[in-house]
């Protein structure tokens, strides 16, 4: 494989990851940009831990994934407080910080730690990492891996201890829908 290649891939990821944070941002533009990084037959794939997992295959999957995880912005959840009662959250903050990619052949491996905030000031960092595939400039496979732990978040305006375990299931599955 060519360096520019690689080159070219390594654009197409931190593309990927740009628009990616517009999606969470409610920019319904960045669906179809989206999109356009993807051949027509490409695989996205969610390898965590149950119940962060599961397979998407073909362009109306892979788009319905990006619709849906549009559509969590802001969704009202029901966590538990620090008296175990349930009451209502609001997804808010979900930031990707990429630490790192190493590029071999037609792969992007990328390390990174997301932070899962709600308005409420509950929230967490998780790590994980992303494997992506290229045919022709594109992507042709997404693995996702996600750490089934959570951390205390980097932010201190963001409390882990506030949360169940549950919580934070239900948290990482209405900010995971796309990572």
């Amino acid at each position: 494989m060519k360096k520019e290649d690689s080159k070219m891939n390594e654009k197409i990821v931190e593309e990927y990851f740009e628009l990616i944070q517009m999606l969470r941002n409610g920019d319904e533009d960045s669906i179809e940009k989206l999109m356009k990084l993807w051949n027509d037959d490409g695989v996205f794939e969610f390898s965590g831990s149950a119940p962060l997992i599961g397979t998407f295959k073909g362009e109306m999957a892979i788009r319905t994934l990006y619709s849906n995880r549009l559509k969590s912005n802001g969704i009202k959840l029901k966590l538990h407080d620090g008296d175990e009662k349930l009451r209502p959250f609001t997804l808010g903050l979900v930031r990707t910080d990429v630490s790192h990619m190493r590029t071999k052949e037609n792969k992007v491996i990328v390390g990174w730690k997301t932070t899962i905030g709600t308005e409420q000031g509950a929230g967490f960092d998780v790590a994980g990492s992303h494997l992506f595939t290229f045919n022709n400039r594109k992507i042709q496979s997404l693995r996702v891996t996600i750490s089934p732990k959570a951390e205390d978040s980097s932010m201190k305006e963001l409390s882990l201890s506030a949360l169940s375990i549950q919580d934070v299931g239900r948290l990482s599955l209405a900010a995971w829908p796309v990572v």
